[in-house]
Parts: structure tokens; C-alpha cells; sequence
């Protein structure tokens, strides 16, 4: 599509190469910066989605361990809400101040503190002040884009409420699908 995109505007403009390649690069960062938007509002959509299910559980339910590693939903949300925070913090390189204790945080607060957070990641597409952040990990250092960084997002949240789900399913709950088609086919 891209290259089409381009023969249309050589073919079509009287003007140089290169403000065709401009009209070009301006076309793709506005679809990148479209889907990244959509990215993070399919987050939050599904994120939303599953939490309909699990504001409702019981105490007994909620902290229920669900592995042989003693994992609860309750535990799934303390590691969504820590990751969220200190990846946007990580990010921004604003001061952080003190962590939040999220063991002791209401089932609720902790809802509210990952919605919030993944608020302020969609707000961050088109007000970022980085676009990239140097990384160490497993004694490599390397360089994550912000696009990098939400996909990494994403796709972490994803695997976790997966995992919520799962959980779910073992209490005996119906769980809606939550993929990106259905998220768009319902999008209005």
C-alpha cells in the first residue's frame, strides 16, 4: 500500500520527488500514531472488559490461589498495577516518590490505579517528551522505542489477563473473548 501510495502522489503532483517521500512519511505517522491510539484503547476496552467479571468475585474468590505457585487473580492485579507504574515512570523520567504498596491496596484501588495509569499511557502517544529509552537487561543494554514499549504493554497485559481469565474459568465464570476483532467490531 505504501509504495502504491507513493506512485499515486509521483503520478499525481507536478511537485519534486521528495515532497511526495514527505507526503508519504506524514501518511504513515498518522496511521502509526492512529493505531497506537487504538492499541491503547483496546487495552484499556479489554482491561475493562475483565474487570466487570472480577469486581463482583468474592474476598475468597479474588485471593483464591490458582497455581502451584500460589498465584491469585488479586496477585495477577498487584503485578499489572506495579508494571504500569513503573514502566510510565521508567518512561517519563518523572520522580515517581514513594511506591505505592499495592499488596494492601482495595481490589478496587488497584482497578482504578491500572486504569488510570493506562490513561495517562494513551495520553503520552501524542504528548510523548521521549521517544526513546536505553534499556539493560541480562547484561545487554539496548534501545526500546515508545511504540516498543506500549506493544511491550499490550502485550503483557494481554498474557496477564489471560491468565485473570483462566483464573476466572476455574471459579466457574463465562468470560466474553476479549481479541482485538471483536474489540473493533464493537467499537462506535
Amino acid at each position: 500500500m505504501a509504495i502504491h501510495l507513493l506512485v499515486k502522489l509521483d503520478s499525481g503532483m507536478e511537485s519534486n520527488h521528495a515532497q511526495s517521500v514527505q507526503h508519504l512519511f506524514i501518511f504513515e505517522f498518522v496511521v502509526i500514531m492512529q493505531l497506537l491510539e487504538r492499541i491503547a484503547q483496546y487495552m484499556i476496552w479489554a482491561n475493562d472488559t475483565i474487570w466487570r467479571l472480577v469486581e463482583p468475585l468474592s474476598d475468597e474468590e479474588f485471593t483464591r490461589a490458582l497455581d502451584q505457585h500460589g498465584t491469585s487473580i488479586r496477585g495477577k492485579y498487584t503485578h499489572l498495577a506495579l508494571d504500569t507504574w513503573e514502566w510510565y515512570y521508567d518512561w517519563t523520567g518523572e520522580e515517581c516518590g514513594e511506591e505505592p504498596d499495592f499488596t494492601t491496596m482495595s481490589r478496587a484501588g488497584l482497578f482504578s490505579f491500572i486504569s488510570d495509569y493506562s490513561q495517562k499511557w494513551l495520553g503520552l502517544i501524542g504528548n510523548r517528551s521521549v521517544e526513546s529509552l536505553e534499556m539493560k537487561r541480562g547484561g545487554r543494554t539496548f534501545i526500546l522505542l515508545f511504540e516498543e514499549i506500549l506493544f511491550h504493554m499490550a502485550n503483557h497485559m494481554t498474557y496477564h489477563r489471560g491468565q485473570i481469565v483462566m483464573g476466572l474459568r476455574m471459579l466457574g465464570k463465562d468470560v466474553p473473548m476479549t481479541d482485538y476483532v471483536p474489540y473493533r467490531a464493537n467499537e462506535t
